[in-house]
């Protein structure tokens, strides 16, 4: 049966923790896309990521890497989402959500995850019964590398022309997608990637 993160209720601020670093917290330039639609830049924000929650790509498990935006004249929303393993204890899982907005800048957050079948009473709390839906970052490095490809593509796709924008781009093991929204109206098209990672797979 496939498993799913609930997120719990307790949240601490990175800022508050021994492992928060001071220079991921000064903020920078308001952000104007989502993060990731040029080269490497989704790649440094979820290794900045990493280094407050004291690990780094080369030993971390993921259950799922998002970056999203929210379009907003004047104080647009960027955020990224990473779900792990925990550095500190292999049968515990960690959420890591970094935020930047004009009244909210450049914030990481971490809470805590219970993971749990999708009947949510069956709680799964040993890497055993969870590790299925974990996956390594060299495992997905492909389409993070060709992720600024498949906004481009998308973009193009949806037909929204200079109305378009990407509002989200999701990594799990068995899904990969990507949307885009209209600027002038609450509508989206939200595209697979292909199987090999060469591109975006548009409906027929």
């Amino acid at each position: 049966m496939k498993k799913v993160l609930i997120k719990s209720l307790c949240a601490i601020f990175l800022a508050l923790m021994p492992a928060a670093s001071c220079q991921m917290l000064n903020p920078g330039p308001l952000p104007e896309d989502i993060v990731g639609d040029t080269p490497g830049e989704l790649q440094a924000k979820i290794g900045d990521i990493l280094a407050q929650a004291g690990t780094d790509s080369t030993k971390v498990e993921f259950a799922e890497i998002t970056t999203s935006f929210i379009y907003k004249p004047g104080d647009h929303i960027a955020n990224v989402k990473i779900q792990i393993v925990s550095p500190s204890d292999k049968n515990k899982m960690e959420e890591y959500l970094w935020t930047d907005m004009k009244d909210r800048r450049n914030m990481c957050e971490k809470f805590d995850l219970i993971v749990s079948t999708r009947l949510e009473s069956d709680l799964i709390d040993t890497y055993e019964g969870y590790k299925d839906i974990l996956f390594t970052y060299n495992d997905i490095k492909p389409y993070l590398d060709k992720l600024p490809l498949y906004c481009n593509e998308a973009l193009e796709a949806s037909g929204y022309k200079e109305n378009a924008y990407i509002d989200n781009f999701t990594i799990s093991k068995d899904d990969i997608y990507i949307s885009v929204k209209h600027k002038d109206g609450n509508i989206s098209k939200t595209y697979r990637i292909s199987p090999d990672g060469s591109g975006i797979v548009i409906p027929q």
